[in-house]
């Protein structure tokens, strides 16, 4: 052979073997991209579990990390400045004074709404209840919502939509904002105070709701408050991007593995078999029975979409009761596209 022919047959193996080295570096997937996530750690937060669960995260290429927070007021100052990637839970005053003060948080989706579910035998009904203390309704001592006057309720946040739930029952009763001493406190806390009778009330949720009302017979209901007479269509839990996340492929595939696993979930309500989604939220929510045994679960949008308009009545409530003094335009920060990429891409929902 002679030495040019040899120098060009040395020459495609080198390049051979480069095109096979970028090859093999393509297929290889790189590092997962990290998220950070915080949630509240209810039954809204069902998509992100079954997500986690089923590695639709995984799927998308994608390493969410979990924090506790006590409400989506708490995400505010970090989704505001790049230092948490998604944010979820009611819409706050706060969220919307944020707005007006020109903070590029985004409300992305709803988690949970005020709509037709399903309740497992011996459950408590609705997406949230005011719970009266068993001994205070037993005695007679509060027969109804005007009974409520003077009485400590625990919310979560005063700051939040738990605040318009509790307003919109104890209307019924003839009280307003100042008729009644709101203490804000975790959901962890309910259990404790009631049983301390530190509190009168408290506005509950699932799978908080369950445990109180119908296991540890600590509470029960005055209907009138029932978020599925009050609030019905309503958003109860939104999903918020930063800024800086919403500019990401990532944000696009992390809205693709949450819708995915929203649907699966929509297709377990249909069903009315809730087995794989309790035992889901079991993992990350001890109180949360794996066998769905007096749960009550609300239906979500397949598609990702917000109510705006219930948002919006929030705030018209907020600007009534001074919790807020003037309207944001809560339009401009609703960014609806990372669902309806991810609609396109699965397809509707059927």
């Amino acid at each position: 052979m002679s030495p040019t022919f040899l120098r060009r047959l040395s020459a495609c193996l080198a390049c051979a073997l480069l095109a096979i080295g970028t090859a093999l570096a393509q297929a290889l997937p790189g590092p997962p991209t990290r998220v950070t996530v915080s949630i509240l750690y209810i039954t809204a937060d069902v998509g992100i579990f079954l997500a986690l669960d089923k590695g639709y995260f995984k799927e998308q290429g994608l390493d969410v990390e979990l924090t506790r927070m006590t409400s989506g007021a708490d995400a505010i100052a970090l989704l505001a400045t790049d230092k948490l990637d998604v944010g979820s839970g009611s819409a706050t005053p706060g969220l919307f004074n944020a707005f007006k003060r020109g903070l590029p948080i985004q409300i992305v989706a709803e988690k949970s709404a005020v709509l037709p579910g399903v309740t497992i035998a011996g459950g408590a009904t609705g997406a949230g209840r005011l719970l009266v203390r068993t001994d205070l309704r037993e005695s007679g001592q509060v027969k109804s919502m005007a009974d409520l006057k003077g009485r400590r309720i625990a919310v979560n946040n005063v700051q939040s939509t738990t605040l318009n739930y509790v307003m919109r029952g104890i209307a019924h009763g003839g009280l307003g904002k100042d008729d009644v001493v709101f203490v804000e406190m975790p959901f962890n806390q309910f259990i404790p105070a009631l049983e301390k009778k530190a509190v009168d009330a408290v506005m509950a949720y699932p799978p908080m709701l369950q445990t109180i009302e119908t296991k540890m017979k600590l509470g029960i209901a005055l209907p009138e408050a029932d978020l599925d007479k009050t609030s019905m269509n309503d958003a109860t839990n939104i999903m918020l991007f930063s800024e800086g996340f919403a500019k990401t492929d990532a944000a696009r595939r992390f809205m693709m593995a949450h819708l995915k696993a929203q649907r699966d979930y929509a297709r377990m309500l249909q069903k009315g078999d809730m087995l794989e989604a309790c035992r889901a939220i079991n993992k990350y929510v001890p109180a949360m029975p794996a066998d769905c045994s007096g749960m009550s679960f609300t239906g979500i949008d397949p598609n990702g979409g917000v109510n705006v308009e219930s948002l919006e009545r929030y705030q018209k409530e907020w600007i009534q009761w001074g919790v807020m003094k003037e309207p944001a335009d809560i339009r401009r920060n609703v960014n609806l596209e990372f669902s309806r990429n991810a609609v396109r891409v699965l397809g509707p929902y059927r």
